[in-house]
C-alpha cells in the first residue's frame, strides 16, 4: 500500500469540524475574523481531497459554563459535540487574546472535560482515531503557548496531532478587510505553504486510522 492511496481525492470521505472561537459575532457591525479567513485558507486545501468542512461559529450558540456534556434546558452544546463527534478531523481555531486562547476556546475545553473523565475511568476515548489541527491568528506573542495548551489538551483526549498540524499567523491586519486578507494569507510563502502542508497530513492520518484503527 503507498503513501498516494491516503492522499487520493478519490480515497475514503472525510469529515472536518472547525471549532472557530472568534469573539465576533456575525451578524451586526462590519468586523470579521481573521481566525476564520485563516481556516478558511486551510478548508480551501482540505476540500481539493472532497474533505466535507464545517465551521461551529462558538459565539453564535448558547454555551453554558460547566464540565458536563450536557447542562440542561437551552444548553447548545450536546448538538455541537455530536458534531466532534462524528467528525474525523477537529480543528481548534481561536485568536491570540491577551497571551491566550479566547474564552469560548476554553469553554470548548471545559466542556469535554466529561469525555475526559470517561477516558479516565474507562481506559477508553470518543476522540481516539479522530486527527486534530490548530489555526491560530494575532497581533501578538502567545502563539507557540496556545499551541502547547491546545496540542497537551486534545493528546490527553485521544485525538492524533500529525506533523505540522497548525497554522498561525500574527503581524499588522491595518485596514485589511476579509476578501485582502484572505489574499495576504494565499501569497504569504509561509501560511500558504504551513496550510497546504497542514491539510495535507490531516488528511492522510485520517484516512490511515480509518484503515488502520488504534485499538482501545
Amino acid at each position: 500500500m503507498t503513501t498516494s492511496i491516503f492522499l487520493d481525492p478519490a480515497g475514503p470521505r472525510l469529515k472536518a469540524i472547525f471549532l472557530l472561537a472568534t469573539l465576533k459575532h456575525k451578524r451586526g457591525g462590519s468586523e470579521f475574523s481573521h481566525t476564520e479567513t485563516l481556516a478558511g485558507v486551510v478548508i480551501e486545501n482540505l476540500r481539493e481531497y472532497k474533505v466535507q468542512c464545517e465551521v461551529v461559529r462558538l459565539v453564535d450558540y448558547d454555551i453554558k459554563a460547566g464540565t458536563k456534556s450536557n447542562m440542561g434546558p437551552g444548553d447548545e452544546w450536546p448538538g455541537i459535540l455530536k458534531k466532534i463527534l462524528d467528525s474525523d478531523i477537529i480543528i481548534f481555531a481561536t485568536p491570540v487574546w491577551w497571551g491566550i486562547q479566547s474564552s469560548l476556546m476554553q469553554r470548548v475545553i471545559e466542556r469535554l472535560d466529561e469525555l475526559h473523565e470517561e477516558l479516565r475511568e474507562t481506559g477508553k476515548s470518543r476522540l481516539t482515531n479522530k486527527v486534530g489541527g490548530i489555526v491560530i491568528t494575532g497581533e501578538e506573542d502567545g502563539e507557540q503557548h496556545i499551541t502547547g495548551n491546545i496540542a497537551n489538551f486534545l493528546l490527553s483526549m485521544g485525538v492524533t496531532l500529525p506533523p505540522l498540524c497548525a497554522v498561525s499567523y500574527q503581524d499588522e491586519y491595518t485596514r485589511a478587510t476579509k476578501n485582502s486578507l484572505g489574499k495576504k494569507f494565499r501569497e504569504d510563502k509561509n501560511t500558504a505553504g504551513a496550510a497546504k502542508k497542514m491539510a495535507r497530513n490531516l488528511v492522510f492520518f485520517a484516512r490511515l486510522l480509518k484503515e488502520n484503527a488504534i485499538p482501545h
